[in-house]
C-alpha cells in the first residue's frame, strides 16, 4: 500500500502544481498521517470512558462498531512484565493498556488512582495477592501488595510501526525496493487508503474529499491499463 499511496501523491502534487515529493518528505508525513487516524481511532474509546464513569455506557470500547474494533485489535499484544524495584516496566511500544490487561497468575491487577491507594492499605480492603491493585506513572507501573515480583502479564495496544518507503537509484532515479531490511509498509487496515492519502495530502494545504482521491486512483488505473495494452 505504502507505493501505491506514495505513486498517487505525487500525481496529485503534481498536477496541483505543489512541487517534488521526495522519499524523506514522504516517510515523515506517512508516520504523522497514519499516527493521527491510528489516534483517532481512541475518540469514541474516550467518550465511552467519559460515559462510563457517569454509567452511562458499558467499559471499554464495546460501543465501537465491529469494523473499527477488528482495526483497532490488529494491534493487540501481550507481554510478560520486568520486574525493576519497586515497579514493573511497561512495553516500550505501548500504546493503551487494555480494560482488564494487567494479570498476575490469572488474577486481575484492579488500577486504581494514586490518592485512594493510601486510604485501601489502612482498610478491611487493603489490596492483596488475591485482590492486587496497581497504579501506572509514565512507563512503569507499582503493584500492591509489594509481594508481588513476578508472574505480572500486560495485554495493551501497541504503536503502529513507522511506515518507510524504501528505494534504490537506477539511472539517478529513486525507485521502489521493497526488499530492503528498514522496508515497512503502513500498518493500518487497506480500507485507510484513501483516508491516508486525504491526511498526508493536507499537510500540503490541500483539501481533498474522498470522491476526489476515487477519481485520482481510477484515471491512474486507466493509464496504466493503456500502457500495458501498447
Amino acid at each position: 500500500m505504502i507505493n501505491d499511496i506514495y505513486e498517487l501523491l505525487k500525481t496529485i502534487l503534481n498536477k496541483e502544481l505543489r512541487g517534488n515529493l521526495t522519499p524523506t518528505e514522504y516517510n515523515l508525513i506517512a508516520k504523522q498521517a497514519q499516527n493521527e487516524i491510528y489516534r483517532g481511532y481512541f475518540e469514541d474509546e474516550a467518550r465511552d470512558k467519559y460515559k462510563e464513569k457517569r454509567g452511562l455506557s458499558s467499559k471499554g470500547y464495546a460501543n465501537l462498531s465491529l469494523n473499527q474494533r477488528q482495526r483497532i485489535d490488529q494491534f493487540s499484544s501481550k507481554a510478560t512484565l520486568s520486574f525493576d524495584s519497586p515497579d514493573f516496566v511497561l512495553p516500550t511500544d505501548l500504546y493503551l493498556i487494555k480494560d482488564f490487561g494487567i494479570d498476575f497468575n490469572g488474577t486481575v491487577v484492579e488500577e486504581m488512582e494514586g490518592q485512594y491507594i493510601g486510604f485501601l492499605g489502612k482498610s478491611l480492603a487493603a489490596p492483596s495477592e488475591v485482590f492486587p491493585i496497581y497504579e501506572q506513572t509514565g512507563n512503569k507501573i507499582t503493584i500492591s501488595p509489594s509481594t508481588i515480583q513476578t508472574g505480572v502479564t500486560c495485554r495493551y495496544l501497541r504503536k503502529p510501526l513507522d511506515p518507510k518507503w524504501t528505494y534504490q537509484i537506477i539511472g539517478g532515479v529513486e525507485l521502489f525496493n521493497p526488499s530492503s531490511n528498514d522496508f515497512q509498509d503502513f500498518e493500518l487496515h487497506t480500507s485507510e487508503f484513501s483516508n491516508l492519502v486525504i491526511v498526508m495530502a493536507s499537510y500540503f494545504g490541500l483539501n481533498l474529499k474522498e470522491e476526489v482521491v476515487i477519481k485520482y486512483v481510477t484515471e491512474k488505473k486507466q493509464q496504466q491499463t493503456a500502457r500495458e495494452e501498447q
